[in-house]
């Protein structure tokens, strides 16, 4: 009896499998590939290789907070304010992860650089949305500059401020 449980739902799965691929149509494996022109999967790819735009790793945004709350007061006003930021990189996988790695080491300097922007801010550049967007990119060319000059590549791609407070 216990052998007769076994064996019938085994061969009612074998049999619908063998008859769904008996009389059902496959088209492919149903592994998706695009049907695009542009779609070239390429013999051989060194590792971090381009070819036609096609790269081996995907590129991978990834960010650092600076573990420093900015504050002082404004160049133009008599109100205080703080700020914190955050940097932002978009490369391959492993080179992203590296190069963050990489800014964590030397993240002393990248405060010193941002306190080379914030210490001359003025109200209108933190208090308005276009000032923000100024501020980030000036701190952004800024701790650029500085990875050049220490010879790392300066792939910073973004800037944030991730909280700000006007006194």
């Amino acid at each position: 009896m216990y052998y007769i449980q076994i064996t019938i739902p085994f061969i009612f799965v074998l049999g619908t499998f063998i008859a769904a691929h008996l009389f059902v149509a496959g088209e492919g494996s149903g592994v998706y590939i695009p049907k695009s022109d542009s779609f070239i999967v390429p013999e051989k790819i060194e590792q971090g290789e381009i070819r036609d735009g096609i790269s081996i790793l995907p590129d991978k945004y990834n960010y650092l907070k600076i573990e420093n709350v900015f504050s002082g007061k404004f160049r133009d006003k008599d109100q205080l304010f703080s700020a914190e930021f955050s940097i932002l990189t978009k490369q391959q996988s492993v080179a992203s992860d590296l190069f963050i790695e990489r800014m964590r080491e030397i993240e002393p300097e990248i405060i010193s650089e941002i306190t080379k922007v914030i210490v001359d801010v003025l109200y209108k550049e933190l208090s308005t949305p276009d000032g923000r967007e100024k501020l980030c990119s000036t701190i952004r060319d800024q701790i650029n500059r500085y990875l050049e000059r220490e010879e790392i590549p300066p792939e910073i791609t973004e800037v944030f401020i991730i909280n700000f407070n006007i006194i």
